[in-house]
C-alpha cells in the first residue's frame, strides 16, 4: 500500500457528554480494499498538526455528513435542517483550505461537495422536496435511491464516462444551489441541483459530487471514480 489518502471524519457529542469522531466504515473500506492507505482525520483546528498529516499524504477525501449551518450562505434555518456537530464544521472548510495549499488531488462526497461550494461563495438549496418538480434525491427516511444526472460536456466526467448520462446512487436532501466562484457544474439532475462540480484552475485532480460512489463501488460508474482519483494521487 503505497498510496496514502486522508479521509475526513464525522464528529459528534454524545448524551453521556463524551466527544467522539468517526467514520461510515465504506470511506476506509473502499480505498483499502483497491490498495490504497486510508489515513482517517480526526476533525482538528490545529493547523500545525493538520498541515504535518497532509504533508505525508497523496489524496485527501472531503466526507459526507449532516447539513451545514445556513448562516454561512446568510440565509434563515430551514425547519428539516439537521446541523452537523460545529467542530466537523469548522475542520471541513479547514481540510479543504489546507489540502488546496499542498496541492493534493481532492474528491468530495455529499456534503463534501456543499462545503466546497460554499468555500467559493455559493448557496445551499436547503430542503429539495421543496423544488417544484424535485425528484426523489433519497434522504431522510426513504435512505439510498437512484436517479440519472446529465453530465456537462466539456466535463472530465463526460470524457471519462463517454455518455451523456448515468444513475447515481443518492442520499441527500439538501443541494447545490447557486454555484460558487470558479467552480463548473460538471452533472446535473433532471430537477436542476447540481450533481458534481470542477474547478479549472486545480493544479490536479478535483472533483465533488453529491452522489455516494463508496456505497456502490462494486458497480463501473462508482469504481470509475476511485481508480481517476487513486490515478491521480500516484502522480
Amino acid at each position: 500500500m503505497k498510496l496514502r489518502i486522508g479521509i475526513g471524519m464525522n464528529f459528534r457529542s454524545t448524551e453521556e457528554g463524551v466527544d467522539r469522531a468517526y467514520l461510515d466504515s465504506s470511506y476506509f473500506d473502499v480505498p483499502a480494499g483497491l490498495g490504497v492507505m486510508p489515513i482517517p482525520i480526526v476533525p482538528t483546528e490545529n493547523i500545525v498538526l493538520l498541515d504535518a498529516i497532509l504533508g505525508q499524504l497523496d489524496g485527501v477525501v472531503l466526507t459526507g455528513g449532516l447539513d451545514m449551518d445556513s448562516a454561512l450562505w446568510d440565509e434563515p434555518l430551514h425547519e428539516e435542517a439537521e446541523l452537523v456537530h460545529q467542530r466537523r464544521q469548522r475542520f471541513d472548510f479547514l481540510l479543504y483550505e489546507q489540502a488546496q495549499k499542498h496541492q493534493l488531488p481532492l474528491l468530495a462526497i455529499c456534503l463534501g461537495i456543499q462545503v466546497v461550494n460554499v468555500a467559493h461563495g455559493g448557496g445551499i438549496c436547503q430542503h429539495i422536496p421543496d423544488l417544484e418538480g424535485e425528484i426523489d434525491h433519497g434522504g431522510g427516511d426513504s435512505g439510498t435511491t437512484y436517479h440519472e444526472v446529465e453530465l456537462n460536456r466539456d466535463s472530465h466526467l463526460r470524457k471519462w464516462f463517454r455518455a451523456e448520462k448515468i444513475t447515481v446512487p443518492s442520499a441527500h436532501h439538501q443541494g447545490v444551489d447557486r454555484l460558487g466562484e470558479g467552480l463548473r457544474a460538471a452533472a446535473v439532475a433532471e430537477d436542476g441541483i447540481v450533481e458534481a462540480i470542477e474547478r479549472l484552475d486545480y493544479p490536479d485532480y478535483f472533483l465533488a459530487v453529491q452522489w455516494h460512489p463508496e456505497r456502490e463501488i462494486d458497480k463501473p460508474d462508482c469504481r470509475l471514480l476511485f481508480d481517476k482519483f487513486f490515478a491521480a494521487a500516484a502522480k
